[in-house]
C-alpha cells in the first residue's frame, strides 16, 4: 500500500469527529428507543443490501371536533411486508402510550419510505378521525403509478 493510499480522505476525517450516541443502543425491531420527550426512533429490517429502515415517532396534536386530539406522527412506514405489519402491531400495543396515530408522513417515494403508508393510514382511521397522509403530490403520484404497474 502506498503511503498516501494510509491517508484518510476529508470525507473520513470529517465522519471520525461524528458522535453516535445511540450507536450501542439500537432499538429492536417492534420497540421504540425514547431520544427526547416527544421523540422515538423506531428501527425495522429490510430485506435489501441496506438491511434496515430508521423511522420515526413525533408526538403530534390536530384539532378535533371536540377539542384538541393527541397523539403521534409515524415519519416513513418501511416496506409493504407482513413482517413490517407485525413490527408495526408490536409498536401500537407498547410504545405509543394508548394514543392514536394522527398522521403519517412521508418523506419520498423509496419503498422503504411510503411501502405502508396506505396500510398505516387505513389501520388508524376511525369514523371519529381520519389518519392523514402527508407527502409531496409527486411522489404520491410516482406511488399510485408504480403500486398500479404491480397487479
Amino acid at each position: 500500500m502506498k503511503a498516501a493510499d494510509a491517508t484518510p480522505s476529508h470525507a473520513q476525517l470529517l465522519e471520525q469527529r461524528l458522535h453516535y450516541p445511540h450507536a450501542g443502543n439500537k432499538p429492536a425491531p417492534g420497540t421504540s428507543l425514547e431520544l427526547v420527550p416527544g421523540v422515538r426512533w423506531v428501527r425495522m429490517p429490510l430485506p435489501f443490501a441496506l438491511d434496515h429502515i430508521n423511522l420515526w415517532l413525533l408526538r403530534d396534536q390536530r384539532e378535533g371536533p371536540d377539542g384538541v386530539v393527541e397523539g403521534w406522527a409515524v415519519v416513513d412506514c418501511c416496506v409493504a411486508s407482513d413482517q413490517a405489519k407485525q413490527h408495526w402491531q408490536q409498536v401500537f400495543d407498547t410504545q405509543l402510550d394508548g394514543l392514536p396515530v394522527l398522521r403519517v408522513i412521508v418523506t419520498h417515494m423509496h419503498p422503504d419510505h411510503v411501502g405502508l403508508a396506505h396500510w398505516l393510514c387505513a389501520h388508524w382511521s376511525t369514523p371519529e378521525h381520519s389518519c392523514e397522509l402527508w407527502m409531496s403530490a409527486a411522489d404520491h403520484h410516482l406511488a399510485c403509478l408504480y403500486s398500479r404497474g404491480r397487479s
